[in-house]
Order: C-alpha cells, then structure tokens, then sequence
C-alpha cells in the first residue's frame, strides 16, 4: 500500500493527497522500507508514477508490506478478506473503497512470492489508487 502494495497508499477521494496523508503511508511502510534499503523518494516516485525502481528488494519491500498489513502470508498466502478492517487507519476511509477494489483485483495468488508481488504492484500502480 501497499503493508502491501501502497496498495495500502491511498487517502483523499479525488482529492489532491495531502503531506499529512502521504507521510502516514510512509510511516505504515517505514519498517520494510529500511529492512530492504528502499528510500522515500523511491516509494514517493513509484505512488505518483514517475519512476519503479525494477530490482527484487523494491518488490520484496511490498512485499514485507503485505504480510504487514496481513494481505499475505509469510509463504506467500494473499489473503484480501477484510481488507477494510485491516487497513483502518492507515488508508483514508473517503478512499478506501476505491483501495480495497484496486488491490483484490490486483493482488492474485501467482506461482511464487516475486511473481504474485510484482504483478500486484505494477497492477496497482497502474491504477488510479490517489496515493
């Protein structure tokens, strides 16, 4: 978001994201972002799709996300059943439908871990998630 693909990054309904907004996805990807050397800027460019980084550690990152946000198992499980719930707080309401429809068309169970995230994120960040 996003946890898993900013997937879990969305607030403010057709509405310019605000700083606010913005840095409480940042502050929800904070501990896989350091564990997998991504940057802010990396995230950032990646939610107003001006550039993805395309290296594994990028994707394990969301990776990491998900199984935060328990959208995924440790083994790769996806597992969007009450994906409001889970990402109360995190993802503005006025946007959480629109997230919610966005990652369980996008979050599909592939072959691998990789497989299964990169499709995911790529498939998100196409979207118009208003992160």
């Amino acid at each position: 978001m996003f946890p898993a693909m900013k997937l879990l990054l969305v607030l403010g309904l057709g509405a310019v994201v605000t700083r606010a907004d913005r840095q409480q996805v940042v502050d929800f990807h904070r501990p896989c972002l350091d564990h997998h050397g991504v940057e802010d800027d990396d995230l950032h460019f990646a939610l107003d799709k001006l550039k993805i980084r395309d290296d594994d550690e990028f994707y394990l990152h969301f990776f990491c996300v998900a199984k935060q946000g328990k959208l995924m198992t440790e083994d790769g499980t996806v597992e969007t059943d009450d994906f409001e719930t889970k990402m109360k707080g995190i993802i503005d309401e006025d946007n959480m439908e629109n997230v919610a429809a966005i990652v369980r068309m996008c979050l599909i169970q592939r072959d691998t871990v990789l497989e299964t995230i990169r499709n995911a994120v790529d498939c998100f960040l196409g979207k118009d998630h208003k992160l």
